[in-house]
């Protein structure tokens, strides 16, 4: 049957490619901006490396350019300016179906020279914010959708990176940033901070099955795990700055693709024939919901949705507007079997139904001001709801309460900046947020079920919350050779009334040619879920009114050598200490391990503390010739003492990661492709809490022993994820076909701890099974 499997593929590739070889050609284009200042750049050469005869062009005096009949395949394209660093794009995807439309920014040259002398910069992982010094990089879609084990997902794709650590199963994509819970981590979509965008996700918890991000809709966005620069408030362990691509303006096309993970139909082209203007959109449907509504019975399976847009509208001379929107409805349901001795463990008799929503829509606006300034103005609107009600059923049919959980959060943000180019040594951004935030939270929690039949009040209240930030950020170029960073963030929560002052500083000095030094300094705090902000006790009032926003200093080295023009070596030690950390008095209990399921009765203070110590390494190659590969190390300690003083492993402290990526690309007969990509990742078990087995075996459900916090850890992990990508072209349509395979070895992977009804015992529980990927894409 297997082999009978394999030979329908190749039969159904083969007939999509049987074709005659004839040339392809398509159109690539875009725009080349002052990296600073954000102007036009007129009178740039763009062409492609190595084409014969030579394909070329200049752009137009608003700094457009467009290359005509490229043939498909994989380019390099060189962008040289005099008075500037000219720049090279490596590897740029060309197909058959679509335009491939580039957004280049070019950086002034520290002197002014009358010849260009300087060697192109070649970096593709650099970050798109020219105010990072370390701990980022960008990441593109191509990158999504072309890794091992991405699947599409932005996050799953992080977890690639140095410093990151993701469970590598299917059910969660919550990503661990140099052991911090995944709840300090800031979402930014085109500039304004968005809820936690993922299907089922716990309120602020940071994770779920998948990101609501469309790699239809998606630009080259940015990925930080530290010391971020100034304008990033509310994060503690790193931050996504996610960019929507602007639609063509001048063609229609569109995408549909099939799969494991959904139905994806996107479609982009001009508002009007002949306009400037542009939209792009795209629609999802879970395969897992369609299967739960064509098949009987209760599997759990999740149910989401998702719509992401955006419309350009620039003027002559208003500026640029574009409206943008993104949205997710999730939900999953469980009900237990009505004859307990289909029992096996407490997963088997637990009821729950569970609903994640979120939504996020805004208006841009972005106008150049003299020939060295411009303003950009975000006003949007966003939303996030999660509902859960959960009872362990006992085999009497009597129940114990778990959760009753509603919280409803509306948010409407207001923020601007001015970003100035004094010189081509300086550069400055400044800029206010503010966010008025309207709540409706009805929780109710059981924080001891063994001991607690019925649920207590954990937070029921309603209102306003004001949040405002304030930033300001410069860039100086000392020396050719020497870049300063420097900035401060400011603010200011009105539930707590709490003002905080965050200096960020960095610094990277080019000591000699392909090596740097980098260092950077930030202070950084993140506000905790509303409901702990709001619980209150059994007489009705606050328990915890004047909780602190949680905060920690990060320090950062890194050294850089760029061994050729195609491949790079990183390492970059760190130290974290995190302050001010909500915890309860005399108990293990810190929000620094947060879990969405957390649920106190007790107030809780600001004594806790914590740590993060450790080094990333990368060495990374990028795609020359069809073949890339990135080795990525990390090695980090990660504790916390919690209310009783006492210090303690945090959940999240793997102790290490390291990750083998790799692929290789071919063309095959003569106008497709195919490439071969793997992941091999190897690291350090999950932590738990051990469970009190004689407290367990009388209570028939899982009792931890809460003295020994996180002090279990499950053996360490070797997963395996392999794919292959095959691209057909033809004229004006592309097939693309992905087959992936997460988890080939068959690792085991542990959700968590369960009573095991036969054994009248605590067991691991988890999963052990190879999790298919397949997509069929089309684009027209």
């Amino acid at each position: 049957m297997r082999n009978q499997r394999i030979l329908i593929v190749f039969i159904f590739l083969s007939l999509l490619s049987r074709v005659e070889a004839q040339q392809l050609f398509q159109n690539i284009k875009g725009t080349v901006l002052d990296a600073d200042s954000h102007q036009p750049l007129p009178g740039v050469n763009v062409y492609i490396l190595d084409s014969n005869p030579t394909l070329g062009t200049i752009t137009s005096p608003e700094g457009d350019f467009s290359l005509n009949n490229v043939p498909i395949g994989r380019h390099n394209i060189q962008i040289s300016f005099l008075g500037y660093e000219a720049a090279i794009i490596r590897e740029v995807v060309v197909g058959s179906a679509k335009e491939v439309v580039l957004n280049i920014k070019l950086k002034e040259q520290f002197n002014a020279l009358n010849e260009i002398v300087v060697k192109p910069e070649e970096r593709k992982d650099k970050p798109q914010n020219s105010m990072a010094t370390l701990s980022a990089r960008s990441f593109s879609v191509e990158e999504a959708m072309r890794y091992a084990g991405g699947w599409n997902d932005p996050a799953r794709l992080a977890s690639s990176f140095a410093g990151v650590s993701m469970a590598e199963g299917v059910n969660d994509n919550a990503i661990v940033i140099r052991g911090n819970a995944p709840k300090g981590i800031l979402w930014r979509l085109e500039g304004v901070e968005i809820p936690a965008p993922n299907h089922l996700n716990g309120v602020n918890n940071g994770g779920g099955i998948e990101t609501v991000f469309s790699v239809n809709m998606l630009a080259n966005s940015d990925f930080f795990t530290g010391a971020f620069p100034a304008e990033y408030g509310n994060a503690m362990s790193g931050a996504f700055d996610m960019k929507f691509r602007t639609g063509n303006n001048q063609e229609r096309e569109s995408t549909f693709q099939v799969g494991s993970q959904g139905i994806d139909i996107s479609s982009e082209g001009p508002l009007k024939k002949g306009s400037e203007a542009s939209y792009l959109f795209n629609y999802r449907y879970s395969t897992m919901g369609l299967i739960g509504n064509i098949m009987d019975g209760n599997f759990g399976l999740p149910t989401y949705q998702d719509l992401s847009f955006k419309v350009h509208l620039p003027t002559s001379q208003a500026g640029e507007f574009s409206l943008w929107g993104i949205g997710g409805l999730s939900s999953v349901a469980f009900d237990p079997d009505s004859d307990p001795m289909e029992w096996k463990n407490t997963f088997d008799n637990n009821k729950y139904d569970t609903g994640s929503d979120i939504a996020a829509t805004g208006m841009n606006h972005k106008i150049n001001i003299g020939s060295k300034s411009y303003v950009n103005t975000s006003l949007a609107l966003t939303y996030d709801r999660f509902t859960m009600v959960s009872d362990q059923i006992s085999a009497d049919q009597s129940s114990v309460a778990l959760a009753n959980h509603y919280e409803d959060n509306t948010k409407l943000i207001i923020s601007s900046y001015i970003n100035h180019k004094f010189n081509n040594k300086h550069s400055n951004r400044t800029g206010i947020n503010h966010t008025t935030q309207w709540y409706d939270i009805d929780v109710q929690g059981n924080p001891n079920p063994e001991e607690q039949p019925g649920l207590i009040e954990i937070a029921d209240q309603n209102g306003t919350a004001d949040y405002m930030q304030l930033y300001s950020q410069s860039k100086f170029r000392i020396k050719p050779t020497w870049d300063v960073n420097v900035g401060i963030h400011t603010s200011y929560y009105g539930v707590n009334n709490e003002l905080v002052f965050e200096p960020r500083l960095g610094s990277t000095w080019r000591f000699i040619p392909m090596h740097s030094f980098s260092l950077a300094y930030g202070k950084h705090s993140k506000l905790e879920p509303l409901r702990f902000y709001e619980a209150s006790g059994s007489n009705g009032d606050l328990l915890n009114p004047d909780l602190a926003v949680t905060k920690a200093h990060h320090f950062v080295f890194s050294y850089d050598y760029r061994i050729n023009s195609n491949l790079k070596l990183k390492v970059e030690p760190y130290y974290q200490h995190l302050y001010d950390v909500p915890v309860v008095e005399g108990s293990t209990i810190s929000l620094i391990n947060y879990e969405w399921d957390m649920y106190f009765s007790d107030p809780l203070n600001n004594s806790g503390t914590g740590s993060n110590v450790g080094v990333d390494i990368t060495l990374e190659r990028y795609m020359k010739e069809g073949l890339y590969y990135m080795l990525t190390g990390s090695i980090f300690d990660s504790k916390y003492i919690g209310g009783d003083g006492v210090e303690y492993n945090t959940s999240f402290n793997r102790n290490f990661v390291f990750n083998l990526l790799g692929g290789k690309e071919w063309a095959v007969k003569g106008n497709n492709t195919i490439g071969l990509n793997g992941k091999l990742t190897y690291m350090g078990g999950n932590r738990f809490t051990p469970p009190d087995q004689e407290a367990s075996h009388q209570a028939q459900m899982v009792v931890l022993d809460e003295s020994k916090a996180f002090e279990w850890q499950e053996e360490n992990k070797l997963f395996l994820d392999i794919g292959i990508n095959y691209r057909i072209n033809k004229s004006k349509v592309a097939h693309v076909i992905t087959i992936q395979a997460k988890n080939v070895l068959m690792q085991s992977e542990m959700f968590g701890w369960a009573y095991d009804f036969e054994q009248q015992k605590v067991v691991e529980h988890g999963l052990t099974m190879m999790y298919p990927y397949l997509t069929y894409r089309l684009e027209f």
